[in-house]
């Protein structure tokens, strides 16, 4: 494509994300990001479905997205099966992929909407990948994400991306390198090097796997688990040596990792015996399940290979909209996505299409729709002109003066009007004077709610549950004595109520209830690190509100009192850092 922007959503496992690019200077621009999470657990390809288009809408309607959009389909939704054909002219060899696909693919044809793309070749036969997803549910995608707003002009392959967000990234084509991309449901495997690229999916393989055996193992239900397992990975949940769910969550890692290694082992057995005998150098992992610790230890000591972390968005420029924080969490996540995105700057990228033809027919003629539009009435009025550059001037003249003197009482009407609007519009300017301020103060967010969590977590086990914000609008000065009255000047005061929680781990039996002297100190502390934030100018008293929660449990014989009092306090912002 020779496009210059795309925009692009991406249907994973775990979450539903949209971005738009574009090209400067030969580089890729990201120009927004936004990503949404699915809830955990999801059984079923339509709750899958339905759930990521809610999210999709969510999206859009937050953030007013519009246009045509590439749809990026997950792993686990696609049927791939490699080919092997001549290599002759592409007329003839799309023939030979068309009569080979009715054997390959387990659905009639007319069933499935499936694509192909040419992999390799050695001059003699061409490897062949083939993608095909079901024509009902490749038309529900379609269907669903224009119900959103959006016009998806192109379903993708999500497997075919990572060796091309590799080539973007600067990868050499003299090098042999295997990439890893472990999802929640399913794994790609990407033999990149001189002899082309091979794409094997395990389809049975992901974070799910991990998280079921979590669950399996625990008797909690799967979303339980699964926050259990990535708040203990990632170290957000501090788990003592003795928790008994530290060793479940450590045994099921090493069985995740172990089955995953095997499975990465048997396949790079079946390449290195191929006929190319190809041998990878290095191995890059991505994908949110890559981060499970002791991954890249175990694949290392297993293959025999340096393992490295593939992190494409390092070439991608972020632009001005762009939450750099958000990003670098996100970057195991964007695999994909930049790997679609380099066809903007790529000379030969990759790629299929599994939009049915009939939708991608109708969302290409409803873009061209306005243009169409355009030019039939151009070519309708145009003998309009014509008969009137041959009309007798002084004719035309007598009826214009006609008409002239028939709209004066509309011109003097239409004048009261405007002056009635012109008083109006400077109303509505000094109520746009007050909304830019909002607008030129926005970016105060994201400041703010940093300095708040740097000031809060500076505090031991501390964290904030709740957040609202609320606008007071304070009454006007009254006049000084002797003058006339001002005119209203209503004052918004913002005020953000949070709702802080503190953990203490050991608390005394005999005490009944719970309101000791390092609680209040706590507090204390709490108060004082707000107070000290540019962003607060005060913090209420009689609007601090502190509540206990006491927690009762019995391990190994010991009798554990945890209490986890909650503090609700208001802080009044500075007028000057408006949120």
């Amino acid at each position: 494509m020779s496009q210059k922007k795309a925009t692009i959503v991406n249907l994973a496992a775990s979450n539903v994300s949209v971005s738009q690019f574009s090209v400067e200077s030969g580089s890729l621009v990201l120009e927004q990001f936004f990503v949404e999470e699915l809830a955990p657990g999801l059984t079923g390809d339509d709750e899958w479905l339905n759930a990521a288009i809610a999210a999709l809408a969510s999206l859009v309607n937050a953030h007013e997205l519009k246009g045509r959009v590439t749809v990026i389909a997950p792993a686990f939704l696609l049927l791939q099966k490699p080919l092997k054909v001549p290599q002759v002219e592409r007329a003839r060899q799309a023939q030979i992929v068309a009569f080979e696909a009715q054997n390959a693919i387990p659905y009639p044809l007319n069933e499935v909407i499936w694509d192909s793309q040419v992999m390799a070749s050695d001059g003699v036969e061409a490897e062949v990948l083939l993608f095909a997803l079901r024509t009902e549910i490749a038309t529900k995608i379609a269907n669903l994400v224009t119900s959103t707003g959006l016009r998806p002009m192109s379903i993708q392959a999500a497997p075919l991306l990572d060796s091309q967000a590799f080539r973007l990234a600067g990868g050499s084509a003299a090098e042999e390198v295997l990439i890893v991309n472990v999802g929640a449901r399913s794994t790609t495997l990407s033999f990149v090097g001189p002899s082309g690229v091979n794409i094997q999916s395990a389809t049975n393989i992901g974070g799910n796997l991990l998280t079921q055996g979590v669950s399996d193992n625990t008797g909690q239900p799967f979303a339980v688990s699964e926050a259990i397992k990535v708040g203990f990975f990632s170290g957000l949940v501090q788990l003592t040596e003795s928790d008994p769910q530290v060793a479940v969550l450590q045994a099921n890692a090493q069985t995740f990792i172990r089955r995953l290694s095997q499975d990465i082992n048997r396949r790079l057995i079946n390449v290195r015996r191929g006929a190319n005998g190809r041998q990878p150098t290095r191995i890059l992992v991505t994908g949110r399940g890559s981060q499970v610790p002791g991954l890249a230890e175990q694949l290392c000591e297993t293959l025999r290979l340096p393992v490295e972390t593939f992190d494409p968005s390092s070439v991608i420029t972020p632009g001005a909209g762009i939450n750099q924080e958000q990003l670098q969490r996100a970057k195991h996540q964007i695999t994909e996505v930049i790997g679609e995105a380099a066809r903007l700057t790529l000379p030969q990228p990759i790629g299929v299409n599994l939009i049915p033809r009939d939708i991608a027919s109708q969302q290409a003629f409803d873009a061209r729709k306005p243009r169409l539009l355009v030019a039939a009435l151009l070519a309708a009025v145009s003998p309009l002109f014509v008969l009137l550059a041959f009309k007798d001037s002084d004719s035309w003249n007598h009826e214009q003066t006609v008409i002239v003197q028939g709209r004066r009482s509309e011109l003097e009407n239409r004048r009261a009007l405007i002056e009635e609007s012109r008083k109006k519009s400077a109303e509505l300017a000094a109520k746009a004077k007050e909304l830019e301020s909002v607008v030129l103060n926005r970016s105060n967010w994201p400041a703010f709610l940093g300095d708040l969590q740097s000031r809060v977590g500076s505090l031991k086990n501390t964290w904030v549950e709740e957040m609202h914000v609320k606008y007071e609008t304070l009454p006007a000065a009254p006049a000084a004595e002797g003058q006339p009255a001002p005119a209203p000047a209503p004052v918004v005061v913002t005020k953000v109520v949070i709702a802080v929680r503190f953990l203490f781990a050991e608390v005394p039996l005999e005490e009944t209830r719970y309101r000791s002297g390092a609680e209040k100190t706590h507090i204390s502390r709490l108060l004082e690190a707000v107070r000290k934030s540019p962003y607060v100018a005060s913090v209420p008293e009689n609007e601090i509100v502190v509540t206990d929660q006491t927690v009762k449990s019995t391990e190994g014989g010991k009798y554990d009192i945890r209490v986890t009092p909650k503090a609700t306090i208001t802080l009044v912002i500075q007028k000057d850092k408006a949120l």
